[in-house]
């Protein structure tokens, strides 16, 4: 696993540091937290540059992951309103993707030497205790404020998907959401894992035309459970 300097483990704070980077303070990042047997949801918002309520709503999330049982996501898209549907999607700060590997550790072998072999190499890598999960961090974060911008960039994360065997039953949209590093993965059978963090390279960044030949067309997709 990729180290500091220091021989620590990089927490999830680096990681949302390296995604948003230089993003507008006044957008919005939404924490949804999911019970996995009773479905409950309740989301925490926060402006991304207003500190103090960014802390409290990470701390009310995990308070519910780690006491009341509920799976703790976060919406990589950074939204213009308090609202989770696709038309708030204001930028898009990384390409992302979810392998499942339903904790088998060959199959988890093999999705991380696909992602070590592809190109361009993930800036971040995350291991869910069921899959893994990957980022690609953008040198210039996209703007979503147009219809377009959004289909455009779901295709691309459809095409990602597609090209790397990802999961079939993650619905690739700018509203979609990922659980968050350090949280606990609270689904019954995964055991009490943590959700880890194995490589972040936040030097990594690329312009969004290096994923331009994955934009696929729109397709059908099945909701996640």
């Amino acid at each position: 696993a990729q180290t500091d300097a220091s021989g620590n483990q990089p927490e999830w704070r680096d990681f949302l540091r390296a995604l948003y980077m230089g993003a507008p303070e006044e957008l919005y990042f939404e924490l949804r937290c999911i019970h996995p047997t009773t479905g409950d949801a309740r989301s925490f918002w926060s402006k991304v540059g207003d500190k103090r309520t960014l802390t409290n709503a990470l701390n009310r999330g995990t308070a519910l992951n780690r006491e009341g049982g509920y799976g703790l996501y976060f919406a990589p898209c950074l939204r213009s309103q308090k609202q989770g549907k696709a038309e708030a999607a204001a930028l898009l700060p990384a390409l992302w993707v979810d392998l499942d590997c339903d904790d088998d550790s060959a199959r988890r072998a093999a999705a991380l030497a696909k992602l070590h072999a592809f190109d361009p190499p993930p800036s971040a890598v995350i291991d869910s205790g069921g899959g893994l999960h990957a980022y690609w961090l953008l040198k210039e974060p996209t703007s979503l404020i147009d219809e377009a911008a959004r289909k455009q960039a779901a295709g691309t994360l459809r095409g990602l998907f597609s090209a790397l065997g990802g999961d079939p039953q993650y619905v690739k949209s700018v509203a979609s959401v990922m659980r968050l590093a350090g949280s606990i993965n609270t689904k019954p059978e995964r055991g009490g894992v943590v959700v880890t963090i194995l490589e972040l390279h936040p030097d990594r960044r690329y312009p969004l035309s290096d994923f331009a030949w994955l934009e696929s067309q729109p397709q059908i997709e099945r909701i996640g459970s």
